[in-house]
């Protein structure tokens, strides 16, 4: 473990250093860390390459009397290289301290030894900017340290008035205006670049969280009714309505507790997901709201969040056309399924609880009871109490049941749905 320990501090600067502007945007949750890091990556490569060209015209065609400024941008690509080899260690601060460090101390000992004579200084402009850039708002330390060395420099270039370390008397009039020209084309370039790099970031980091913000309202959508999931992002604080009358439909597989006893969790799930995606497609068709599962239970409501009249009609619609959906499935598989089912109308109050799961649910007398409804049915049939049948009216063909005991509600009249009608008493 020491000795890969001791080999990682030798990782060399990936080809990202170079090729990052075509990696993926940040991830929107730390996209401002992540800008920053690649920023200094972007600067890092650009520095080690803007340098080169000078040391090897330097070498061509300067005086060895200017061997100063050669040994300085020496030195200052061995700054860069490590500034590029802490962030492939993936220290990230550390890379954008070498960085402006040694862009700092070399701008700044070239004024020193140069003067005005090459136009150096107009490289202050490109630390000031990187400066601002590369450091966040609560690196203030940091930020305000490197901003005033950058003015100091400034400012020395202006108060030596052309006095410099190096002679520069022996260097054709040719080759100083040149470095003059180049240098300040270099400046320019380089802040026009720093600033297309910067905004190409921030482009990218707003796309990456449209992109998330899409996919969360996609999501909320999914989970919640869509009434529901807009005032959620209106931020309409603690969501709780009184509904004065709706319905409630309760279904319960039947002989799917054994079945899935016998088999292996991956069928018993897949059961599931064929069972209760047909129940969804059903829900859909309707226009009623799903409020959840509970193992292989499923409990829909029709008159909430939105209100409508023809409720009752709605969700027998449905209880009759999952009973559809359990026979075919029972036809397709051989699997011994059937389906209880209960029906209750009457008021509720709806709202979302938690904070970090989301949930839209239901409460009252009236969902207890139609829970009841379907706990105390038959297999294959659909129970429906007083309240529905008389919101039905005589679109449904309905059979009584008579009176019967259901537990914490007491002795109840019920009926039978038996399927839906002409509108005059002549079942379909």
């Amino acid at each position: 473990m020491a000795e890969k320990n001791w080999r990682s501090y030798f990782k060399r600067p990936d080809r990202a250093f170079w090729l990052d502007l075509l990696s993926p945007a940040p991830d929107s949750t730390a996209s401002d860390i992540q800008r920053r890091a690649r920023l200094a990556r972007y600067a890092l490569g650009a520095a080690l390459v803007f340098t080169i060209p000078y040391i090897v015209l330097s070498l061509l065609v300067a005086p060895l009397e200017t061997r100063h400024v050669i040994f300085l941008n020496m030195a200052g690509m061995a700054g860069y290289g490590c500034g590029m080899w802490c962030a492939a260690l993936g220290a990230d601060r550390a890379a954008r301290m070498w960085l402006m460090a040694t862009l700092s101390a070399q701008v700044l000992l070239l004024v020193w030894l140069t003067g005005t004579a090459l136009g150096v200084w107009v490289f202050v402009f490109v630390t000031g900017a990187l400066t601002r850039v590369l450091f966040a708002s609560h690196e203030k330390v940091l930020r305000l340290t490197f901003l005033l060395l950058s003015a100091l420099t400034l400012v020395a270039s202006f108060v030596m008035d052309g006095e410099s370390y190096v002679d520069f008397s022996v260097v054709p009039a040719w080759l100083l205006a040149f470095a003059k020209v180049a240098n300040a084309l270099m400046a320019f370039g380089s802040i026009i670049l720093l600033l297309g790099v910067s905004d190409r970031e921030v482009l990218r980091s707003e796309a990456g969280l449209m992109l998330e913000r899409d996919r969360s309202e996609r999501l909320l959508h999914v989970i919640l009714p869509a009434k529901i999931a807009a005032l959620l992002q209106q931020d309409h604080g603690m969501i709780a309505h009184h509904h004065p009358d709706v319905t409630v439909l309760f279904v319960d597989i039947a002989g799917f507790t054994p079945w899935a006893a016998r088999h292996e969790p991956e069928q018993v799930v897949a059961m599931l997901e064929s069972v209760f995606s047909r129940f969804d497609a059903q829900v859909a068709r309707a226009g009623a709201e799903k409020i959840k599962t509970i193992g292989d239970a499923y409990m829909v409501i029709s008159g909430a969040p939105e209100s409508r009249e023809d409720h009752a009609s709605v969700m027998a619609r449905l209880a009759l056309a999952f009973m559809a959906e359990i026979e075919s499935i029972r036809k397709e598989t051989g699997i011994d399924l059937g389906l209880r089912a209960g029906l209750n109308s009457g008021p509720v109050i709806a709202g979302v609880i938690g904070t970090v799961r989301f949930s839209y649910d239901v409460w009252g007398d009236t969902v207890n009871t139609a829970s009841r409804m379907e706990s105390s049915g038959e297999v294959g049939r659909i129970h429906v109490t007083a309240e529905t049948k008389s919101r039905l009216g005589n679109a449904f063909e309905l059979t009584r049941r008579g009176p019967i005991d259901i537990k914490g509600k007491g002795v109840m009249e019920t009926w039978w749905l038996e399927g839906e009608t002409d509108g005059h008493g002549v079942r379909q």
